[in-house]
């Protein structure tokens, strides 16, 4: 019997859902539909108005070895069938946890590679041990990342970006800290320590409030200064006259 990719978990009383790759025997590698699904999974738990923040980790070695491209198609596919059997499930999943309202937070040990990678930088918190390595290899096969790269733009600098595109060098948790992959770097023994003191000064403020912080960050950099403003003081005044 296959393994799921993924099992979700959720703690009341910590106001969290955690969602666990669990196939480690396989680097954690996704396929498309355990791609699509884990998209879906990471919504529904952003969607649960007792939650405060969505959790992503990995059992085993590897945080998300990348994607599994699966068995090799008899016949080349057409392009609008590139696009929906595999190129939109990964963006699709990169919009869920844009969309999700609380914040969602990868815990990264061993290696991100690839997909994994981007997931990694898409998320809005990333925490990670020491001695973790991030890579986008997918040059190797003469495959641009393009949507890998389009989940970290506005994160990291351009040029430092595309030498890691190139190269395909992986980098340590300093390097991948130092250009906006991670928030936090912690010694591997401390990293479950690390991951509750931040859910516990983030899950200690009410759901709106957090909600309003990710919604401004995600928004206001696209703005004019002026309209940037004018939409803080609106979400200030939203969050402030709220019930919670």
């Amino acid at each position: 019997m296959e393994t799921a990719p993924f099992f979700v978990t959720r703690d009341e009383a910590g106001f969290t859902a955690t969602i666990t790759l669990s196939r480690p025997e396989q680097g954690n590698r996704l396929m498309t539909e355990d791609v699509s699904a884990l998209g879906q999974a990471i919504r529904e738990c952003g969607a649960d108005p007792a939650v405060k923040a969505v959790i992503i980790r990995a059992q085993g070695e590897h945080f998300c070895l990348g994607r599994d491209p699966g068995p090799a198609s008899a016949k080349p596919k057409n392009a609008l069938a590139m696009r929906t059997g595999v190129t939109q499930p990964i963006l699709d999943l990169y919009a869920d946890i844009r969309a999700t309202p609380v914040p969602v937070i990868a815990v990264v040990q061993g290696e991100a590679r690839g997909f994994g990678c981007a997931m990694v930088g898409q998320c809005d918190l990333s925490i990670a041990a020491e001695g973790t390595q991030f890579s986008l290899p997918e040059m190797d096969t003469n495959l641009p990342p393009t949507l890998a790269i389009s989940a970290v733009l506005g994160k990291v600098p351009p040029k430092r970006l595309m030498h890691l595109v190139y190269t395909r060098t992986k980098i340590g948790a300093a390097e991948a800290l130092e250009l906006g992959f991670l928030s936090e770097v912690v010694p591997a023994d401390k990293l479950d320590a690390a991951v509750a003191a931040t859910l516990a000064k983030l899950t200690d403020r009410s759901r709106p409030a957090i909600a309003a912080v990710k919604e401004y960050l995600a928004v206001a950099p696209h703005m004019d200064p002026d309209a940037a403003a004018r939409y803080a003081s609106t979400l200030l005044s939203v969050v402030l006259s709220s019930k919670e």
